[in-house]
């Protein structure tokens, strides 16, 4: 977000240049992952006749999840009627504050909170009621400066979860006097208790991991012969016995009674044989790499995946390119089978990530079992002699040239019409007759392993859902951001050395950090695995700028640098808003330095069916802070040091009029 950055005037250390632009100039590109989205959740969503009632508990779930701007349109329609209750009430006013400072407030919205400060709650064994009576009482501290704050943090620290904890969270950005550093204190301890809470390093993975698509395998091919195969078979053993029968009248006709009768009982000896010493092996059919070399993102992702997994899980003492070597074939054929499998149900290649590791430990078992590591999903019956099927192959080769020679001694043309039709009517009922055999046992073969196979996956799959099951909601995100954040700006106000009363106001700058992953459930904003988050803060000097780079998984920071500059530094503030309401600005110095930033879009394969990109689009840029961010940004820009006095005198005239309003009821 911030490009090129380079020293201004009284600032310290400095960060790495170009530490926070996604900005691609010339021939640069910057490498985004497609997001994962839970189309499954539906904690936004609403009935299409959705009444004020409906609306306003969604409004409710829309706070918590950040998008106070979202809650507010939605909360708005039932806090007017006559039945609104002291909960109504409490996250009402809540959102009408939530991240944002006194200036922001609409002349509508600051009458409702005068409405709201003239009709405060008496004590109430209520919670919701002893909620909003702390919040009238913290907002009447702020307003009149005269006012003690006793009260209001002793009525606070008394109130039960979760009102407190909602009170700290939205209402940080609009406290401002002499209880802010009181209530910095409480909201700051709160963040360090909550940041790592319910399990976060073990269950944020979970939530940028997609659906697991459910278990396949491929179905074994039916039996295919060859057209006519049944009638060559057939015909070919039926001509041969003719020929045998002629053979023997002939050679009876010649006075060789003997020999006929010998040859068929020898024949019939060789076949029984012969058919009990046939056999049969399984042989995998091993495929080429060019094979599967199919074109497209999801093939190659598929691919890659399975060999990172088979090379990430090789076995103890193999190392891993020779494990990839021994592992070639299976591979092969695995990727094969599942892009063959899923490839056309236009299947994101994360949600079968889960069958690519499942797939990498079965190859491991194998090699466990030692198994032949050449195993495939193509197979072959491959027909085989034991030695009791050679020994009938040599009767029956006997018993051939016994009749050959009896045929000969009767008459050559005999003996050599019989061998040609011994030799082609042998060949042509051998072949169609182990085609007829080896058929149904490569399907017999292929059902047993698809049947072992499938059950298998199964397994895997429900191991994975049930890994999955604990996997944190969109509102449990939220908070552990606004924890987040809060330690973040502490993070800053101590490197500055500046208490919160301090500051005049501050802003966070949030975007997805390359190459990490970002996931969002439907109508929800998107949450990012790394963010890169910019603090400002304005103080009386100047502002202050704190950039860092957080690992929402652990919760860690890593500081990228900061950047100083007083308010005359600055030379202009520029805003577009594109297409799909993705919107990109940029702060200018007067020493050609450059801010910039461009908000997450979202692609088309990104949407669930009631989305567009542009509100996408918003509940992200709600989620984040960025209307408050632009609107110091803008003033700041455009009045520099005065912007400050104007809304300090705005806000003056307000707190005047509701005061005034106070003392006449």
């Amino acid at each position: 977000m911030i490009d090129d950055w380079r020293p201004s005037p009284g600032s310290g250390a400095q960060p790495k240049p170009g530490s926070f632009s996604n900005e691609a100039s010339g021939s640069a590109h910057v490498d985004m992952q497609a997001g994962v989205v839970h189309g499954d959740v539906y904690l936004y969503t609403m009935s299409p006749d959705a009444g004020p009632a409906e609306r306003f508990e969604s409004g409710v779930h829309h706070l918590d999840g950040g998008m106070a701007d979202q809650a507010r349109e939605l909360m708005r329609e039932a806090v007017v009627s006559p039945g609104r209750s002291k909960r109504m009430l409490f996250h009402w006013v809540l959102a009408l504050v939530s991240g944002r400072s006194r200036d922001e407030l609409s002349n509508e919205e600051f009458r409702w909170l005068r409405e709201l400060h003239a009709e405060s709650p008496e004590p109430d064994p209520d919670h919701w009621a002893q909620g909003l009576r702390v919040v009238i009482l913290l907002l009447d501290a702020v307003w009149e400066a005269n006012i003690s704050v006793t009260v209001p943090l002793k009525e606070l620290d008394n109130l039960p979860d979760p009102q407190q904890a909602m009170i700290l969270r939205h209402l940080e950005q609009f406290i401002e006097g002499p209880l802010e550093d009181e209530m910095w204190d409480r909201a700051l301890t709160q963040a360090r208790n909550n940041q790592m809470a319910d399990g976060r390093r073990e269950r944020v993975w979970k939530f940028f991991t997609p659906v697991p698509i459910g278990p396949r395998a491929r179905k074994p091919h039916p039996p295919d012969l060859p057209k006519g195969t049944r009638l060559r078979g057939k015909a070919s053993a039926v001509f041969l016995a003719a020929w045998t029968a002629y053979v023997a009248v002939r050679l009876t006709s010649a006075g060789r009674i003997l020999e006929p009768l010998g040859c068929i009982f020898v024949f019939a000896v060789g076949l029984v044989t012969l058919r009990r010493g046939l056999g049969w092996r399984l042989e995998y059919l091993q495929v080429s790499p060019d094979a599967v070399q199919h074109s497209g993102g999801f093939a190659s992702e598929v691919r890659h995946d399975l060999d990172f997994y088979v090379a990430k899980y090789h076995p103890n003492g193999v190392t891993a390119d020779d494990w990839m070597r021994q592992t070639e074939g299976t591979r092969h054929s695995i990727s094969k089978e599942i892009i063959g499998l899923y490839r056309e149900s236009r299947v994101d290649a994360g949600r079968v990530k889960w069958l690519l590791r499942h797939e990498a430990g079965e190859i491991r078992k194998l090699w466990k079992r030692q198994a032949s590591l050449s195993y495939t999903r193509e197979q072959r019956a491959v027909p085989g002699l034991s030695a009791s099927g050679q020994g009938g192959m040599a009767i029956l080769g006997g018993g051939i040239l016994w009749i050959l020679a009896a045929a000969f001694a009767a008459d050559v043309l005999l003996a050599v019409e019989t061998a040609f039709v011994v030799a082609v009517g042998s060949t042509v009922h051998v072949r169609a007759r182990l085609d007829m055999e080896r058929e149904p046992r490569r399907y017999e073969a292929e059902r047993e392993q698809y049947e072992q196979v499938l059950a298998a996956r199964a397994a895997g799959f429900e191991r994975q859902r049930a890994k999955l099951a604990d996997k944190p909601g969109d509102q449990e995100m939220a908070r552990w951001l606004d924890c987040d954040r809060k330690l973040l700006l502490d993070r800053a106000l101590r490197h500055y050395r500046l208490a919160a009363s301090e500051v005049i106001a501050h802003a966070f700058l949030e975007k997805q950090a390359e190459s990490s992953q970002r996931a969002r459930i439907r109508l929800g904003p998107w949450r990012y695995q790394k963010y890169e988050i910019s603090v400002f803060l304005l103080t009386a000097d100047g502002v202050r700028n704190f950039l860092s780079v957080l690992d929402f998984e652990t919760g860690t920071f890593t500081d990228q640098g900061r950047l100083n500059y007083r308010f005359d530094a600055i030379a202009s503030f520029h805003l577009d808003r594109s297409a799909g309401n993705v919107q990109k600005f940029q702060l200018a110095l007067m020493n050609g330095q450059k801010i910039q930033m461009k908000t997450t879009e979202a692609a088309p394969d990104e949407l669930t069916e009631d989305e567009t990109a542009a509100s996408v689009a918003n509940r992200t840029q709600d989620a984040g802070g960025l209307q408050h961010t632009i609107h110091i940004l803008e003033g700041v820009a455009a009045d520099g040091k005065n912007w400050i006095r104007r809304i300090e005198s705005a806000c003056y005239s307000r707190n005047s009029h509701i005061m005034q309003n106070s003392s006449g009821r």
